[in-house]
């Protein structure tokens, strides 16, 4: 059972069918791992509908939608993955190990969702067991899901279900626990921003290629 959920924000946002897709793919895969959050969801939506009935009854007009069709919608049947939950699995379109992932760093790798290509960052992230990323803090919101192992940073532990939350307040250096590869769902809507002495380092390293490049 996930011991972290998506803000109630994002909930009501989802239920009411206003929640960014990218955000709102993330919430419905949570969803499908978390008994907790249906019932939220199924709740927030009965009382919309009955608020919208009553609109109705006022005025001449269809109801409105109020579930995330946009991104159910998406869930089409594909390749059996035991790892990904729909609607997820009918983003990707095939097995997780037939993805093209790309590597990052030592230890991680990413897989950058092409339906959000230029709109938002979507990913698929690897990371290997024990494994640290490097220190970071953010520059927008992110998202994080766990599908498969778990993490832990400053905030807690999260493990399969789980939902972990950070904005510019938070500075922290996830590490995936042991065991089992870490597998996430990232969703950020805006860059991140490396941290602590690597950060400095890498940060320093891209400034002199600019200054080269020139």
């Amino acid at each position: 059972m996930p011991q972290h959920h998506p803000d109630e924000s994002l909930l009501i946002e989802y239920a009411n069918g206003s929640l960014h897709e990218a955000k709102a793919l993330l919430v419905a895969t949570h969803l499908a791992l978390c008994p907790v959050c249906r019932r939220a969801v199924a709740a927030i939506e009965v009382a919309g509908a009955a608020l919208a009935f009553e609109d109705a009854a006022a005025q001449v007009g269809p109801m409105p939608d109020v579930t995330a069709a946009a991104v159910e919608t998406r869930a089409t049947a594909v390749e059996p993955n035991a790892q990904i939950p729909e609607p997820l699995r009918g983003y990707l379109g095939r097995p997780v190990p037939e993805l093209g992932w790309v590597p990052v760093m030592a230890g991680m790798k990413e897989y950058p969702l092409p339906a959000f290509a230029r709109r938002s960052s979507v990913r698929l992230l690897a990371i290997e067991p024990g494994r640290r990323m490097p220190r970071h803090t953010h520059e927008g919101l992110e998202l994080t899901l766990v599908l498969q192992g778990n993490f832990r940073d400053a905030s807690g532990a999260y493990a399969k279900g789980d939902v972990a939350t950070a904005d510019p307040s938070v500075d922290h250096q996830p590490q995936a626990g042991g065991g089992e590869l870490c597998l996430c769902l990232a969703v950020e809507d805006a860059p991140l921003k490396l941290t602590g002495l690597k950060g400095a380092l890498i940060n320093a390293a891209g400034s002199v290629r600019k200054l080269v490049g020139r």
